[in-house]
């Protein structure tokens, strides 16, 4: 969810198979969901994940922006591929979520 405080494992690579970048996985990246503070792809990527869950994600030219800044030689129209693993949620956005859900359910 936007907000939420999200810690994962995460390899980009070119379409063909050349890794741009990956986390360590000692070092997993820490990342507020819709704080602009990584790749866009991470971010749309880790939405609706759950702990444990993987994801591959195709990110489209359009959504390459960070990546083309770090690597200037990366062709305009190259489709990046994140690969994803959630390790935790430990921070939610709104810590009183839950509870207000389970309250309307009850209800």
């Amino acid at each position: 969810m936007p907000g939420d405080l999200a810690i994962c494992n995460c390899v980009c690579t070119q379409r063909k198979g050349e890794v741009l970048f990956s986390s360590d996985t000692n070092s997993p990246y820490l990342i507020r969901v819709g704080g602009r503070d990584c790749n866009a792809g991470i971010e749309y990527g880790l939405l609706g994940m759950r702990i444990g869950g993987r994801r591959t994600v195709i990110v489209p030219p359009n959504l390459t922006y960070n990546e083309r800044k770090t690597y200037p030689d990366l062709p305009g129209k190259e489709l990046l591929v994140y690969e994803l693993r959630l390790i935790d949620l430990p921070e939610k956005w709104d810590p009183e979520m839950e509870r207000r859900l389970a309250a309307k359910a009850d209800s």
